[in-house]
């Protein structure tokens, strides 16, 4: 991590990661996986570049250290929740650093590229491993000027995903969207994670009382089409890393301090071969490392939940939604509440903590489905819950549905139950029911404690 005050060379690219600490309820604190991705590929392309967390910092230290290093090109990554960070330090960036080229990308402005446009000469659409790196090699190498923006229109198409608003003209110049093969993915070195506060970050889950993690991802893609879920990045294609540069990459996080690993793949049980193969690897060289996951609740056998628990799995995180087989349906979750139950009592008899995730209030649902999803999270042997509204992300089959969205709909708070249309729940009975069922759920596990 930088310092203020300490001299800074001067850097061809800064990828920013715009989260600053807002300590909400539920917080959870990882280096992104993403940025440092894109570090590696852009140093083996020799770019000297620097990374910029926020994590842990002001946001004026941020924007000195920026004036200090004086990069060509700047590129904050946006998620939903960091939407108004982006857009803000994108702002402050362009009054100080005028000439810089200030670029953005990840799942927001993949969805809508137009909203970001104002504030940003390019956005990167889709996996940006296959054109962001080439894209700053060459801009760096001098085949463009900055003053000379109408470049971009004309070689376009080399750089795929790559958007941005002529300033000519009303229409934008786009090229097509490229998702990247398997083959083309287990090319890709590991991520670069040496430019992030390791200590910070370990400091943060010591004060929760638990192992410290990293992400990492085995696959990539979900072909599955949950009306509420949005994959701008990855897409529905599935894609396998090999099982050595994963295990590579553990090496490397644990090398780094960490005790533990977050998955971050979609559905980390979706190939159960993969997962055999990544278990068996994990038990054979004796990697030392717990790691949690996200599954869906179709049926296991129990030697593979068994598998799972011998290789570190600590805990594994199901998308349960919903008490109603109906609503189920609406979701087009393309499961059942029995099939649910029987998946989470046989992790939970394993040994394996569970956790679920709920969506209440979703349309079609009465006041009745939305208490009998509330009791039904008490009664299994979950040791975490978290529920949410609807959240009608752009690309979804949830969001074409409800119409109108409100039009500051940016989510910036974290864990924030807001209702962002016109729905038929009163969002003040759901969110004290959800934090009734907090209370409810919390005190149940106290007394089994005791």
């Amino acid at each position: 991590m930088l310092c203020v005050g300490r001299h800074l060379a001067m850097s061809d690219v800064a990828l920013i990661y715009p989260y600053f600490r807002t300590h909400a309820r539920n917080e959870l604190l990882f280096h992104p996986l993403g940025i440092a991705q894109l570090t590696a590929l852009l140093r083996r392309e020799r770019v000297d570049t620097l990374v910029v967390d926020c994590t842990f910092r002001q946001r004026e230290e941020v924007l000195a250290d920026l004036e200090a290093a004086a990069p060509r090109i700047i590129g904050i990554y946006v998620m939903v929740s960091m939407s108004e960070n982006a857009r803000g330090l994108a702002r402050d960036v362009r009054r100080r650093l005028p000439d810089a080229l200030l670029v953005c990308g990840g799942p927001l402005p993949t969805l809508t590229p137009d909203r970001f446009c104002r504030e940003f000469d390019l956005v990167f659409r889709g996996e940006a491993v296959g054109s962001f790196p080439r894209f700053c090699a060459d801009y760096i190498g001098g085949s463009w000027r900055n003053a000379d923006r109408s470049c971009f229109c004309e070689n376009a198409g080399a750089y795929p995903g790559l958007y941005g608003q002529r300033r000519d003209a009303d229409a934008p110049y786009q090229s097509q969207l490229e998702t990247s093969s398997a083959a083309r993915l287990n090319m890709l070195p590991i991520a670069d994670r040496s430019d992030y506060d390791h200590a910070g970050y370990h400091r943060f889950w010591a004060d929760k009382g638990t192992f410290s993690l990293a992400t990492v991802m085995t696959t990539y893609g979900c072909p599955h089409n949950c009306d509420f879920c949005s994959r701008p990045v990855f897409g529905n294609m599935f894609r396998r890393r090999d099982t050595d540069k994963v295990v590579e990459e553990i090496r490397d996080v644990q090398e780094r301090g960490y005790e533990g690993v977050w998955i971050a793949d979609d559905c980390f049980t979706l190939d159960v071969d993969h997962m055999r193969r990544f278990c068996r690897r994990m038990i054979r060289e004796g990697l030392d490392l717990k790691w949690t996951c996200l599954s869906r609740v179709d049926k296991m056998i129990a030697a593979d939940v068994i598998l799972m628990r011998d290789a570190g799995c600590e805990r594994v995180y199901f998308g349960l939604e919903s008490a109603s087989n109906e609503i189920l349906r609406v979701m087009n979750k393309k499961t059942t509440v029995e099939a649910a139950e029987e998946t989470v009592h046989q992790f939970s008899r394993s040994g394996i903590k569970t956790a679920g995730f709920f969506i209440v209030g979703y349309p079609g649902e009465t006041y009745e489905t939305v208490e009998r999803t509330f009791a039904w999270a008490l009664s299994l042997p979950l040791d975490e819950i978290s529920f949410t509204v609807p959240y009608p992300l752009p690309g979804t089959g949830l969001f074409e549905r409800v119409g109108k969205i409100e039009e500051d709909a940016d989510w910036r708070c974290e864990n924030e139950n807001r209702i962002l249309y016109e729905s038929e729940f009163d969002e003040e009975y759901l969110r004290k029911r959800i934090a009734d069922t907090y209370a409810q759920f919390e005190s149940n596990r106290r007394a089994v404690a005791r």
